[in-house]
């Protein structure tokens, strides 16, 4: 055999074995998630290295409501860590807010809605704080006092309602909460403030 040869061997050797152990890798992390969640079905992802945190980590799905989120353990541990809870939870309050402005006269005035909360998801549970992005050639503190207002009618509760906003290559920014919503549009107006 020619020196070439072997090099290639050994190269295609250790290829195999490091792609045979991420699949071992893979199926602990199915396991555990099986465990973890009987009764659930999820697909794992390629298993990935990750030298900076000494990690295998891939991404996974659950098929039943399709949250996405990330499984990983470190090079010398077998505690797995992952965040499909965490993640769940995300989508269920985001969907929550989202949904009240579907189909609204509002809908094309808003870049996007995102809330989050520290209680597992419930119907009734306060949130945290609401993040929203308003799009740029609208009547912001109208917009606002609109969607205030469904917040309101849909008895959503928030430590932090945050609005933001371009307009004229400036930043925009005004910071409400659920105590606020029997403001008038001139007084949300008055509370914008111009960050950059």
């Amino acid at each position: 055999m020619s020196k070439k040869t072997i090099i290639i061997s050994i190269i295609i050797i250790l290829v195999l074995t490091v792609f045979i152990f991420l699949i071992s890798i893979r199926g602990e992390f199915t396991s555990y998630l099986e465990e973890k969640y009987p009764g659930q079905a999820f697909h794992v992802g390629f298993v990935k290295i990750d030298p900076i945190y000494g990690s295998y980590y891939a991404k996974a799905t659950c098929l039943g409501d399709h949250t996405s989120f990330t499984i990983s353990r470190g090079f010398t541990s077998k505690i797995i860590g992952e965040s499909y809870l965490q993640n769940k939870n995300i989508n269920q309050y985001n969907a929550k807010i989202n949904d009240m402005f579907y189909g609204s006269d509002i809908e094309s005035s808003i870049r996007s809605v995102t809330g989050s909360s520290k209680l597992p998801f419930d119907n009734n549970a306060a949130y945290n704080q609401i993040y929203i992005k308003l799009t740029e050639n609208i009547a912001h503190a109208a917009v606002i006092k609109k969607m205030m207002n469904t917040f309101k009618e849909n008895h959503i509760v928030a430590e932090k309602i945050i609005f933001t906003y371009e307009k004229d290559n400036h930043l925009y920014r005004i910071e409400l909460s659920s105590s606020d919503y029997e403001l008038k549009e001139n007084e949300i107006a008055a509370k914008i403030e111009r960050h950059k």
